[in-house]
């Protein structure tokens, strides 16, 4: 399994919440975030932040990259 593959299992397992957030200059981010009352491994606040979705597509794969 590809770190791609990981990144969207893990979004359709729910691992993820993708949602955008506006900032005051305007622009719209794309952000990632653990669900609420997240109990599984690593930080249950864990935030990642992208300017774009290619952007966060890179974030994800990244943070999926190793092995489960």
């Amino acid at each position: 399994m590809s770190a791609l593959d990981r990144a969207l299992d893990s979004l359709i397992a729910g691992r993820w919440i993708l949602t955008t957030e506006d900032t005051d200059d305007g622009r719209t981010l794309i952000v990632a975030h653990r669900p609420i009352g997240w109990t599984g491994p690593g930080d249950p606040h864990e935030v990642l932040t992208a300017v774009d979705h290619r952007q966060m597509w890179r974030l994800l794969t990244r943070r999926h990259g190793e092995a489960p």
